[in-house]
């Protein structure tokens, strides 16, 4: 450990920020984001650390220590994201996984979306059919269909999630995947602006009215800036934003234009309030999650309380070096203290339900480990099924005390399949779509999978580079 890193870190500040590891000539290694520099930089140096077989390479390489502090947590993430994009590190590279970075992307219509992803390649998110009647309602925006541009990479989901959903509440944009008759829900809310997922052609003649093609240049004008301003503030830019902001407010105020001075003080009280200190950020989390578990509550049937959600995946490759992670969420907020990981010990070749199987089993006999009120898997009804199984036996045990064997009985267990986007529940036919879930309960499931799978990832591979190959 070079002895110029060790008088840096003396002087790290516990705030919010972004570090840097380099090589002797400058070159930057690692890039890495943290609520506290302070707290994140030392737990690489701590005696008890496990940062996998990557990063102790790059701390025997490094020779400089470097960083840059921000306002907040969520300026340090999109810093972040910026600079490995533009110096692209060597380490960021090549511990990187496209299913646990994440992307935002844009599709380039006369009304784009906004998409988050895991792999950032192009897809078609709405039919050639409703593309085609888009273009036609603004044919001057330089309409280009089913191709995305991306920002990212971004470390953290739940964060990115959360910027753009308090973004969407001050520049609203459209995310129905189809065109409607009548004016959708999301736009009554303020969430868009109506006409970006209205199908004019088969529209009343009221709503036809309305909507006249000079209305729609100008909303469609209002939309693509939205989009605009969207994309800057997740490039950086958001001081750069309010500082407009605030010009075209006073501008407004000053021609008696007080509707549009009222929408450009909200705009700059939402920017404020996301960039705001990295706590209030957690909190509003939090709050959601927790909005979440007690709609979760009400689809199982459940009167008390959701305290506790442990979330579980599989990771393999063909079978082998084959891991389960543990993931919890106590309160609505991350428990990383309560993690477990599973190296699969008595299943060969590549059978995911099994696996799950011996995880769930081998939790479910650890009494010593405080019980969840929910369990949510990866995967569809077959690895559901096998869950149910191993919480059955396990309860059969006639070592399990019997206050354990009453306790395991009431645990819910549900399950989530990431390529169909569907919930399955124990005692339902058909699956729920995620689409159709409340919004809180969606970004709490989509949280707990994203974690459990991040968890799974990195755990397997840091095993498969331990383990001596044949």
């Amino acid at each position: 450990m070079a002895v110029s890193i060790e008088k840096k870190r003396a002087g790290l500040p516990q705030r919010p920020g972004v570090y840097f590891f380099k090589a002797a000539g400058g070159k930057i290694l690692y890039i890495g984001k943290a609520r506290n520099l302070k707290a994140r930089v030392n737990s690489y140096f701590a005696s008890y650390r496990n940062i996998g077989a990557a990063k102790e390479k790059m701390l025997r390489e490094a020779m400089i220590l470097d960083w840059r502090e921000t306002g907040s947590e969520i300026e340090a993430l999109i810093l972040e994201a910026t600079l490995i994009k533009r110096h692209a590190p060597a380490y960021n590279i090549l511990m990187r996984d496209d299913k646990n970075y994440t992307f935002v992307g844009f599709t380039k219509e006369v009304f784009p979306h906004i998409v988050i992803t895991h792999q950032p390649i192009p897809k078609i998110r709405s039919t050639k059919h409703e593309a085609r009647k888009r273009s036609k309602l603004v044919s001057d925006f330089g309409f280009r269909y089913s191709s995305f541009t991306y920002l990212g990479p971004f470390t953290d989901s739940a964060s990115v999630r959360y910027v753009l959903r308090a973004l969407r509440r001050a520049f609203p944009y459209c995310t129905c995947k189809g065109l409607h008759k009548r004016t959708c829900q999301q736009a009554s809310l303020g969430l868009c602006l109506g006409i970006c997922c209205l199908d004019v052609s088969r529209s009343s003649e009221i709503l036809q009215h309305e909507y006249s093609p000079e209305r729609v240049r100008i909303l469609a004008a209002a939309y693509k800036h939205n989009i605009k301003t969207i994309r800057a503030i997740l490039q950086g830019k958001h001081k750069r934003i309010l500082t407009r902001l605030r010009r075209e407010m006073d501008t407004a105020s000053k021609a008696r234009q007080f509707e549009k001075a009222a929408e450009k003080r909200n705009q700059i009280w939402s920017l404020e309030r996301i960039f705001a200190h990295s706590s209030y950020i957690s909190k509003e989390q939090s709050v959601e999650n927790e909005k979440g578990a007690r709609y979760l509550g009400r689809i199982l049937g459940r009167k008390d309380p959701i305290e506790r959600i442990e979330g579980y995946d599989i990771s393999n490759i063909l079978g082998t070096d084959a891991v389960g992670s543990m993931a919890v969420f106590t309160g609505g907020r991350v428990d990383k203290a309560e993690y477990r990981k599973f190296k699969i010990k008595t299943v060969r070749g590549a059978n995911d339900p099994a696996m799950m199987h011996e995880v769930l089993l081998r939790r479910f006999r650890n009494t010593g480990w405080r019980y969840p009120e929910v369990i949510l898997i990866d995967g569809g009804p077959t690895q559901l099924n096998a869950a149910l199984k191993a919480r059955s036996e396990a309860g059969l045990n006639l070592e399990t005390p019997r206050e354990t064997q009453k306790y395991l009985g009431r645990i819910h267990i549900i399950s989530v399949a990431k390529r169909e986007e569907e919930l399955y529940l124990p005692n339902k036919k058909e699956p729920i779509k995620l689409k159709a879930l409340p919004s809180p309960l969606l970004h709490l499931i989509q949280q707990i999978r994203d974690e459990a799978h991040r968890f799974a990832v990195n755990y397997h591979r840091r095993l498969h580079r331990q383990l001596p190959k044949n």
